[in-house]
Order: C-alpha cells, then structure tokens, then sequence
C-alpha cells in the first residue's frame, strides 16, 4: 500500500512545481508582439507596429536597444517601466536588446524577423536568340 502512495505524491509535486513556474513572469524576459513582419514582395521595406513587454530588477538602469545601433529607444530605472510601442521598418530581421546601463551587460534579447508573402521569381530564358 505504501509503493502506490509514494509515485502519486512525487508526481503531484513535481505537477504543482511546473504549474507555479509557469505561472510567475520570467526574470529578465523580453518579448515582442508581433515577432514577424510580413512585407508583400521580397526585398521590400516591412512596416508593423511593435508592442515590447519585459520584467527587469527593482534596482538598476537599463535601456532597450536595437542591436546594430548604440543609440537606446528608451531608457527606465528599476521595473518603473515595462512597455514600449515602436515603429518597426526593415528590409531583413531585427535583433532587440536589453542592456543594464551600470555594468553594459545584456540581460536579454529577442528578434523580429522579416517575412515575404511572395518570392522574387527568376526571369525565365529562353535557348532561342533572334540576331
């Protein structure tokens, strides 16, 4: 009686460990909606209207970055600020960042990629030339 006990409670706790896990934010997160913009041709210019949420520490200065450029969106201190709207325009995917502004360290990133509804299509040629 005592082998059929002891599985049930192992796996209820590991069961209500997970479920709590998932349930608290994630330290450090960034995360973007929509991670994609869908341009109609290939190689054209993609508009979309980012939405940008995190978590950071109560203490500290950080500041959200695109990755190639050093110059920051914005900047906050501590978890004053945890929302951002930004105007996304590329050709090719994006990396975002989080940098903790004290120690230049990254805390976290995530990437916004750039999507086509229609491939370029070759030219198609032919064997036959006219002289």
């Amino acid at each position: 009686m005592k082998r059929f006990w002891a599985p049930l409670i192992i796996s209820t706790l590991v069961a209500t460990n997970q479920s709590l896990a998932e349930n608290q934010p994630e330290t450090n997160a960034l995360r973007v909606k929509p991670n994609r913009c869908i341009a109609l041709h290939e190689g054209q210019q993609c508009y979309q209207k980012l939405q940008f949420s995190w978590t950071t520490p109560e203490r500290g200065h950080y500041c959200l970055y695109q990755r190639e450029t050093d110059v920051p969106l914005i900047c906050w201190q501590g978890n004053d600020m945890n929302r951002y709207t930004y105007k996304f325009e590329s050709k090719q995917n994006k990396v975002f960042l989080i940098r903790d502004e004290d120690t230049e360290n990254i805390m976290t990133e995530t990437e916004v990629s750039v999507a086509w509804v229609y491939k370029r299509t070759k030219k198609v040629t032919t064997g036959w030339r006219l002289f």
